[in-house]
């Protein structure tokens, strides 16, 4: 199948979700580790700042330099395989992208509003999407905390991008969701598995929006490309 723009995370992830994750709406991508999670999460943030919409990367406990050098990685891989040109690509995922990086690991929401308030009153810079790496641990989530993180999503009307780690000895429920991601469904409106097949990444969409169909689309992920196919 030849790459096409058509093949672009958001493009895919917007079809799928039927207009978009949405503004104070929470997604997840949940995957063993080692499976290409953060990968995705990235390639849907580069993706989105591709648009000329703003993006903003959480990190826990990570240095800005690693994060940088990672981005840079998926940036050169999308518009290697979409034959773009990667500096001008560059240029303009920059402006639309900030990374904010809470080296010390200390995070909580009311760290999430003071920098998000700082974003827009210092930097004029208003998140669409906010993507996290490294929170939360889903299996010690308070229930309680999900639902002030889609309050945030509301209040500041941008759409949300978490990560959880599953594993194989996960209890499931009938949907496919382990126990952990099941008691937060309510407020979750898309939650997207991955799963490595040979030399590319099986996306199962669990729960695209409340859509009855979402068992019926067949997605993967190529991490050469960072894009996303219909198989």
């Amino acid at each position: 199948m030849k790459l096409t723009d058509a093949n672009r995370p958001m493009r895919v992830l917007d079809k799928v979700l039927h207009g978009g994750l949405g503004a104070g709406n929470l997604g997840v991508i949940m995957a063993r580790h080692g499976t290409g999670k953060l990968a995705v999460l990235t390639s849907i943030a580069i993706d989105h700042a591709m648009d000329s919409r703003n993006t903003l990367h959480v990190a826990l406990g990570q240095t800005l330099s690693d994060i940088r050098a990672y981005h840079d990685e998926v940036l050169h891989g999308i518009a290697g395989s979409l034959d773009l040109n990667n500096n001008e690509l560059q240029t303009l995922v920059e402006r639309h992208k900030q990374i904010y990086n809470f080296r010390d690991g200390q995070f909580n929401l009311a760290r999430l509003r003071e920098t998000l308030d700082f974003l827009r009153d210092g930097c004029e810079f208003v998140p669409e999407l906010i993507e996290f790496q490294g929170w939360p641990d889903f299996e010690k989530l308070d229930p309680n905390e999900m639902e002030q993180l889609k309050a945030v999503a509301k209040e500041y009307n941008c759409e949300m991008w978490l990560a959880a780690h599953t594993h194989r000895t996960d209890t499931v429920s009938d949907a496919g969701l382990p126990d952990f991601i099941a008691r937060q469904q309510d407020q979750l409106s898309a939650v997207v598995s991955l799963e490595p097949e040979a030399e590319h990444v099986r996306i199962h969409v669990l729960k695209a929006n409340d859509a009855a169909a979402a068992e019926q689309i067949h997605l993967e992920f190529d991490p050469q490309s960072m894009l996303i196919r219909w198989r």
